[in-house]
């Protein structure tokens, strides 16, 4: 079951009418971890390990804070609220053409399909979603009905099943008694289109699908609501899983991923030397006591290992899944003695855990693998304090995000950075490669062989916007000058591309050729699609 981890920043929405809502991840660009996560810049600093300092700060996700715009195979799809008109770009040809879709087109998202391009968005004014597919040449379009309306959603990895929700992370001054507890689950088999609408928990912070698609699951304030897809009939809600006996119990601290069988839970909670299983069939509750605070935890991508962090003793502890439901004492626990480690980033198809801190700066990233019988870390120091951490699928690198980087020396010729990206080879005992940017990052993405990774960066206080396309393995560096502030970026794998939507008020979209190196900019969705370079404004 693809992982979901919202992101704990508040979704970005701009003025400009190319809207693009930022995905929710968490360890990885498209979020690696095998379940469903729901959480809750530093100086230069030597990273060398050592004693964790009273009283410091808590660990940051910022790599849910990084997303990308709607792409599909071959195709970009980006909506315009103001003209109700969904544009579609074939990234191949640079060809732009735009389709009617609902009032207020905004909230997109790709379906997966096995010979089409197909993604969905949710007209926020019309309380509606409009189904585009594109095959063979050809654009269709049909309309369902949202009557929950909503501002994200989650999609099954068959593209069977959509489930329109609302975040309420991302409305202004939600009040205590909106609840966001209406969804509408949408049946997107062709020829037999449905649309239901359902009630679940308190303001759902993840929606999520088993990987038969045959249950659907809310995590909330009130627990997890527990939805049945296979039932005969329309979807229905079939139980809540409590997560807590106790009534004030915070749900904004937890951390929660569900198995991709969807038979458990996995509880983490800020400031809990415990962490706790559920199995969602029944209930039943297994407390796993740990000798320190968990400070982060993620679950592998086949659910068989929750990798729980403790960074007080900067230990981990590797959880078997579902065995530690029968022998809550049977776990290994690994030991990180040259490193403070409060975070982790898993890879999505190894068994490669990265082990980090940002709540203290530190230029430490540990390497475990989470699928030995004994686990041995390995560690690299790296050239300024990590921040966040993107590992490739295969794990063979990571890109790694530093905060602002001083001055090493006090003469007038050295240099500040607002950040800096670094890549590390993981899989071969080569030096890792840092470069300095002139502007905070402000997205990230990795294509799915790890051969490409793309870092958009500039923002309203440094305008000076670029999009850096990094190769690996060879570590080279290829930065583009971008003519508007980038929103996001993103790749189209089919075609080949890297690209980066930008703030236009006739909409802005960069893409990179990664055989060629060339760059090109479409300015202007609906005024005859004006090609230009991409250096240009």
């Amino acid at each position: 079951m693809p992982a979901v981890r919202p992101s704990r920043a508040v979704a970005r929405v701009f003025s400009s009418w190319l809207v693009v809502g930022l995905a929710a991840c968490g360890g990885s660009a498209d979020d690696t971890a095998g379940g469903v996560g729901v959480g809750g810049g530093a100086g230069v600093g030597s990273g060398s390990g050592g004693a964790v300092p009273d009283a410091a700060p808590p660990e940051k996700e910022l790599e849910s804070s990084y997303g990308a715009p709607v792409a599909t195979g071959s195709f970009v799809w980006i909506p315009n609220p103001a003209s109700g008109r969904v544009a579609y770009i074939d990234a191949k040809a640079l060809k732009v053409e735009t389709v009617e879709a609902g009032n207020g087109p905004t909230y997109l998202a790709p379906v997966p399909a096995p010979n089409a391009d197909v993604a969905i968005v949710l007209n926020v004014l019309s309380y509606d979603a409009t189904l585009l597919r594109a095959e063979q040449g050809h654009l269709t379009t049909d309309s369902l009905p949202v009557p929950s309306g909503g501002n994200a959603w989650a999609v099954s990895s068959d593209g069977r099943w959509a489930i329109a929700w609302t975040d309420a992370r991302g409305v202004p001054s939600a009040s205590a008694a909106d609840g966001y507890q209406d969804i509408t689950v949408l049946d997107l088999t062709e020829g037999a289109l449905a649309s239901t609408p359902l009630t679940v928990g308190y303001r759902p912070v993840a929606l999520a699908f088993d990987a038969a698609g045959s249950r659907a699951f809310a995590v909330t304030g009130d627990g997890i609501t527990v939805i049945e897809l296979a039932a005969k009939g329309a979807p229905l809600v079939s139980k809540n899983v409590k997560l807590s006996e106790d009534a004030l119990d915070d749900a904004a601290t937890r951390d929660v991923a569900i198995t991709p069988d969807g038979a458990y839970a996995v509880v983490r909670r800020d400031g809990k030397a415990t962490i706790s299983v559920f199995a969602l069939a029944d209930g039943a509750r297994t407390d796993v006591l740990l000798p320190a605070p968990a400070t982060d935890m993620d679950l592998s991508t086949d659910g068989t290992v929750a990798v729980v962090v403790l960074r007080d003793t900067s230990q981990v502890a590797l959880l078997p899944v579902p065995g530690i439901v029968d022998s809550p004492a049977a776990f290994p626990l690994v030991d990180v003695p040259e490193a403070i480690v409060g975070s982790a980033a898993l890879a999505a198809k190894s068994p490669t855990a990265l082990l980090y801190t940002n709540g203290i700066p530190s230029s430490l990233l540990t390497s475990l693998d989470i699928s030995s019988a004994t686990p041995v870390p390995h560690s690299v120091l790296l050239h300024a304090p990590v921040e966040a951490v993107f590992p490739t699928p295969d794990a063979a690198h990571a890109l790694v995000l530093h905060g602002a980087v001083a001055p090493d020396a006090p003469d007038a010729g050295a240099m500040a950075y607002p950040g800096a990206l670094s890549l590390v080879p993981l899989a071969a005992d080569l030096p890792s490669k840092i470069l300095g940017l002139d502007a905070p990052p402000v997205s990230v993405a990795i294509d799915p062989q790890g051969t490409r990774a793309l870092v958009a960066t500039g923002d309203e206080a440094h305008p000076s916007y670029h999009v850096h396309v990094a190769s690996m393995p060879s570590l080279q560096i290829q930065s583009y000058p971008l003519g508007s502030l980038p929103i996001a970026a993103g790749i189209v794998a089919g075609a080949g591309k890297g690209f980066v939507a930008q703030k236009h008020p006739d909409g802005r979209i960069t893409f990179v050729d990664f055989d060629s190196g060339d760059a090109r900019t479409i300015t202007g969705f609906e005024l005859a699609s004006q090609v230009s370079d991409g250096s240009e404004p």
